[in-house]
């Protein structure tokens, strides 16, 4: 069924063509790409010299006049990166990079995520991202295309996030937050340097009713980071987080269900108290060792814990029939630890900086289901899984850019990876297995500069991405036939990706700055749906699927203290070659040409920002434009695209000893109807996850210095 509700703003469209005739206007004075430090790329350059798609947001763009409550926020403007938020707190946003990602049924899959060095994903390719604590966090680099291959399994993209560094002396800043649904955020940040010692404090927290049923949420982040100088050129980061969250799940709705009653929640949700509870607890180290004016080296070593207990609807059919293993209870112990050293040398006169590095990490896992009786988890059955996983990498590469002339650079990296997954059922079920993959990746990239302030590059690269352990854990026999006992999916093929991208970047002038970049991303053995039934999913793997698109992103500097920022992405993600996969016991033809679910075809985003001389006062309006998702690999369903205008104001003041800040930020002006995200393939149709109408949040913030 097609469901095709709302479609895009005029109001948003207009907007977005007068922006886009302003860009050509060329007018001055900005901040440059000249000046702009990434370290995405492991070895910090500007962004100008990078043979890759890096995109940085800074702190002003991650927590001025937003709720800091998602990641979504900040990530709208950063092209061929999609953060679908799903109105779910239950549920992670819906992540992919140029369509990697975008069938994930858990978490984050086929993307890495960091935090201040500290990976948030694991060994298999699972990651998370409602531990990162935006309220201290200074800055984001965003990394697509070839250059994620050097970071090796499930890196479709990469997701780097960096805590703010203390000032000299010490500042206090409370905040808090208030707005539509009863959103409440409210925490107290401490920060300074002291000598050797440079600290920041971060504790907040944050409820919401939800604006659909059964969709309330309250969240707590902890956030700590203390830097120490050492002697001989050393420094010490330790870095400390915690999470605590309690959220109810209002799972998906229908085609007739959101056209009646786009807030409600879904079928069983209330009746089966479906909600998800969160603990986590992670730490890092990391040493940095300049060892001499040419070299350093760079270690981190985590260790952290992960609780989870989710109640599903799962098998109902009706009533208050038991849902069949309808409860998970999962907990994770993970750990690692990544090596490398860093050098600027010569090579035959020429400028040359390598890496050489390795990496390991684990998670363990205790993994119990047990059957969903009207919101209350039932004594173990003989149905119930009961499984010690585990998932383990280790992995070396090399990565090294040689400046061949002033204008000219080659970059060259090779990763090798082993990866195993393994299983081992403690009950009589059968679910015991392993599997081991292996592989090893490449990079290849050329930059030349056609100027001074232009350059285009090519680059080209291979990735690869395992299974994940929620993949492994059913056959695709025993969900198409019941009666088969389902002995795990451990025959699963890592998928393997060849990346093409050609790119450039420029500043025209002082104030006029833009990047573009054309991909081509082809995947075999790609990991996709198998089979679903009763609310369990296998996997499979397709023979062949691509991505390939356009990515353009500028900012300009107009009179009067306007600036323009925008961000487009147009995408082809799709099937090359046709399979079949099974709905219960139905075969279910997947047709080449079809649509990748959960990726729009395009995006726009435009923001014209105006600033006052000393910065006292800012307003901003944003205009969005999303095209249509798939709902399903058979592309039998589909979201609506559609067109957004939000808007903002932020205040400052100086009184005495304090800095104060105010914002008033209003999303969807226009109060339009849409379905913001979608969960791929639910076996009942329910695919739609709805945005809410007119929105508002308001908020305040002081800094106290001393």
């Amino acid at each position: 069924m097609h469901h095709r509700r709302g479609g895009p703003a005029r109001p948003t469209f207009a907007l977005s063509t007068l922006l886009l005739a302003l860009s050509q206007c060329g007018l001055v004075s900005a901040q440059s790409l000249s000046e702009t430090v990434v370290s995405a790329s492991r070895s910090e350059q500007r962004l100008m010299d990078t043979a890759a798609s890096i995109n940085r947001l800074d702190r002003a763009q991650i927590q001025e006049g937003q709720a800091q409550a998602n990641l979504s926020e900040s990530l709208v403007r950063v092209p061929g990166f999609f953060a679908l938020n799903r109105q779910n707190y239950a549920q992670d946003l819906l992540l992919s990079s140029r369509g990697f990602g975008a069938n994930s049924a858990f978490g984050a899959r086929g993307i890495r995520l960091f935090v201040d060095g500290v990976p948030g994903t694991v060994a298999d390719g699972q990651g998370q991202v409602s531990h990162i604590d935006l309220a201290s966090t200074d800055h984001i680099e965003v990394m697509r295309g070839p250059f994620s291959a050097l970071y090796g399994n499930a890196a479709g993209g990469v997701v780097r996030v960096f805590t703010e560094d203390g000032q000299p002396g010490t500042q206090f800043s409370p905040y808090y937050e208030t707005g539509s649904f009863g959103l409440r955020k409210q925490g107290l940040k401490v920060s300074g340097e002291q000598g050797a010692v440079n600290y920041v404090l971060d504790a907040g927290s944050f409820q919401t009713q939800g604006f659909r049923q059964n969709s309330a949420a309250t969240r707590s982040n902890s956030n700590a980071k203390l830097k120490l100088a050492l002697d001989n050129g050393a420094q010490l980061q330790l870095v400390l987080n915690r999470l605590s969250l309690s959220a109810q799940d209002p799972l998906g709705l229908t085609a007739a269900q959101l056209s009646q009653n786009r807030s409600q929640a879904g079928n069983f949700a209330q009746a089966y108290g479906t909600r998800k509870a969160v603990d986590q607890t992670q730490g890092g180290l990391v040493l940095h060792q300049q060892v001499d004016a040419d070299d350093r080296l760079e270690v981190t070593s985590y260790y952290g814990q992960r609780s989870t207990a989710q109640y599903q609807a799962g098998t109902a059919l009706s009533g208050l029939t038991p849902a069949v293993n309808g409860v998970i209870d999962l907990d994770r112990t993970f750990y690692g630890l990544d090596a490398h050293w860093l050098r600027n040398d010569r090579l035959q006169g020429m400028p040359l900086n390598w890496v050489l590095g390795v990496d390991s990490n684990r998670n363990d896992d205790h993994r119990q289901t047990f059957n969903n009786q009207a919101g209350t988890a039932l004594a173990a059955s003989a149905s119930n899984q009961n499984l010690s996983q585990f998932a383990s990498n280790l992995d070396s590469y090399a990565q090294a850019e040689l400046r061949a002339s002033e204008r000219t650079s080659l970059s060259a990296g090779l990763r090798h990876s082993d990866t195993t997954l393994g299983s081992v059922s403690n009950n009589s079920l059968p679910g015991s297995g392993n599997s081991r993959y292996s592989a090893t990746t490449g990079l290849l990239a050329l930059q030349h500069y056609v100027s001074d302030d232009s350059n285009v590059y090519v680059s080209y690269g291979t990735g690869f991405d395992t299974p994940t352990l929620n993949q492994v854990a059913y056959s695709p026999a025993s969900l198409q036939n019941t009666a088969v006992a389902n002995v795990g999916n451990f025959g699963l093929q890592a998928a393997r990706t060849r990346q093409l991208e050609l790119g450039m970047k420029s500043q025209w002038a002082e104030g006029v700055q833009w990047q573009a970049a054309l991909f081509s991303a082809v995947t075999s053995n790609d990991l996709v749906i198998a089979a679903s039934n009763g609310g369990k999913t296998a996997y499979m793997n397709a023979p062949q699927t691509s991505r390939k698109g356009l990515e353009f992103n500028a900012h300009l500097e107009l009179p009067h203290q306007f600036q323009f920022n925008a961000a487009l992405t147009l995408l082809r993600a799709q099937v090359d070659t046709a399979y079949t996969s099974y709905a219960g016991a139905v075969p279910v033809a997947i047709l080449a040409g079809n649509r990748i679910p959960g990726v729009p075809g395009r995006s726009l985003y435009t923001e014209l920002l105006w600033q006052r001389a000393d910065r006292g006062l800012e307003a901003a309006v944003e205009g969005r434009l999303v095209g249509n998702l798939a709902a399903n690999d058979v592309n039998g369903a589909f979201a609506a695209g559609y067109g957004l205008l939000n808007a903002r104001v932020v205040a400052r003041q100086q009184v005495g000893g304090w800095e104060f800040s105010e914002f008033l930020r209003v999303d969807n002006l226009t109060d339009r109807s849409y379905v913001g995200s979608v969960i791929v393939n639910q076996a009942a149709s329910q695919f739609y996850e709805p945005s809410p109408g007119r929105n508002w949040v308001l908020g305040a913030k002081g800094v106290w210095r001393f």
